[in-house]
């Protein structure tokens, strides 16, 4: 017998616990079915049940009847309620559609993507975009007259389906670093590759990588060194040393590396082509009041980096990629955000919590806060979106693994490796723009910054040395 805990329902067969987040959202998750049995009879209002639709008639105990078989001869509903009654009353009503006959008397109804108003006889368009949210297209929603249609991003394409958006070219691929080796996995052939390997006593940590040099980054524990190597020369070098660090970021556009230092509660940057020389070369981007940054996300097309803190009042954070402007983005509801993976074609950014064992989001503007509780989050290092898909490692597993990223269902394995994943990335192959990684791409209505770019990109700014940019 299983004891599920408050977060999730008992099928009725008692074999699996379902998640309250699926139960009666249209799909089976147990396997008798039951997550879905006497959802008509939910309420939307306490004490009154779920209204129909316009092109439906209401029978007894919340059951909705398709409008064109009321009054046809037959008894459809249950308690027999859709015959009889004042069904010999011919329609004369002044509907802007459609009308037909009811026990209660002539009725009007709307096609489908359309709602009946208030007085009864007027249709009015359903904005299947607002309402629905980002069920109804995986990145850019069109809204029509009694209908919708769906669209994609310069760089992906549309699915036969008609609703979700995939990447046009080459495979994406998953890197993922695993003990002291950096692992290429495809994502639709799941083909696996060793991309670069470090000795044995070293452990590749962080990584990110540069789309413009193909260079790979990682964080070396054992040294304390950001390292390098060049995936096309198989050149190899070290950036900096004498530094500790959860997590790295590369900017491709402006030519710098960040990284978060949690015991010294600082983010830092240096510059990509910098070379160990005896002495650091890097600069404090953020200092001061930063309770143990963890996680680091950049944005360099806007020049703004967001990154989370697992202090004692854990926080999702933004500023300005020089640190001269920083805000709350998110202060609630969180326990230990260690991973963060930007999805640009929504604007959300996104986190694995192990304190809470959940995978939470929120839009770029800080509004729209989604959270799922789910169990088998447990000790995640590092995530990153593609397709619709979040990714990340986790380190007590021993394993990548997969989720739908509005639903949290669908839970795959992907690698499983005698070692901890750590860092993982996702770059897209021929574009200097990341379209599905924790880099580039568009910036929602917000503070000023939003029409920022990042002014690093051409001549290095102007600057001598390192530039760091100010939107």
């Amino acid at each position: 017998h299983l004891s599920c805990p408050r977060t999730h329902m008992l099928c009725h067969d008692g074999t699996e616990c379902v998640a309250q987040e699926y139960v009666c959202d249209g799909e089976k998750d147990c396997a008798d079915g039951s997550d879905e049995d006497g959802c008509a009879q939910l309420c939307d209002t306490q004490g009154q049940p779920t209204p129909c639709l316009s092109h439906e008639y209401p029978c007894g105990l919340g059951v909705c009847l398709n409008a064109s078989l009321v009054c046809s001869g037959q008894k459809d509903c249950a308690d027999g309620s859709d015959e009889g009654g004042n069904c010999s009353l011919p329609c004369q009503q002044r509907c802007s559609q459609l009308c037909y006959s009811s026990p209660r008397g002539p009725r009007c109804w709307c096609a489908p993507g359309y709602r009946l108003a208030e007085n009864g006889l007027t249709c009015v368009d359903i904005d299947e975009c607002m309402e629905w949210g980002e069920r109804t297209c995986s990145q850019i929603c069109l809204n029509a007259p009694g209908s919708y249609s769906c669209s994609c991003f310069a760089g992906y394409l549309l699915e036969p389906d008609g609703h979700v958006c995939k990447l046009s070219g080459p495979e994406p691929v998953l890197l993922v670093a695993v003990q002291s080796e950096v692992l290429s996995y495809g994502l639709r052939s799941g083909r696996e590759e060793v991309l670069l390997a470090s000795d044995k006593e070293r452990i590749v940590f962080s990584l990110d990588y540069d789309l413009v040099e193909r260079k790979v980054f990682w964080m070396d524990l054992a040294t304390e060194s950001i390292c390098w190597q060049g995936l096309d020369s198989g050149k190899k070098g070290t950036l900096v040393k004498g530094v500790r660090s959860d997590c790295i970021a590369v900017d491709w556009l402006g030519r710098n590396l960040y990284w978060t230092d949690g015991a010294a509660g600082q983010v830092l940057a240096t510059r990509l082509g910098a070379a160990w020389r005896g002495k650091p070369e890097y600069t404090v981007v953020l200092d001061g009041d930063l309770d143990r940054p963890h996680s680091l996300v950049l944005r360099p097309l806007t020049g703004m980096l967001y990154w989370s803190e697992v202090g004692s009042q854990p926080r999702l954070m933004e500023a300005t990629m020089d640190g001269s402007w920083q805000r709350v983005l998110l202060a609630q509801g969180l326990g230990w955000p260690t991973a963060l993976a930007l999805d640009l074609p929504t604007l959300r950014i996104f986190w694995l919590d192990e304190k809470l064992s959940s995978i939470g989001s929120v839009r770029l503007d800080g509004t729209d806060v989604k959270v799922l509780q789910l169990g088998w989050v447990q000790s995640p290092f590092a995530a990153a979106i593609c397709e619709g898909q979040l990714y990340w490692s986790e380190r007590k597993a021993w394993s990548v693994q997969q989720v739908d990223k509005a639903t949290g269902k669908n839970r795959t394995v992907l690698l499983k490796r005698h070692g901890q994943p750590h860092g993982l990335q996702v770059p897209t192959r021929g574009s200097p723009e990341p379209c599905c990684t924790h880099s580039g791409g568009l910036q929602p209505a917000q503070p000023r910054h939003a029409q920022g770019t990042n002014g690093c990109a051409k001549s290095n700014g102007g600057c001598t040395q390192l530039c760091l940019p100010n939107p």
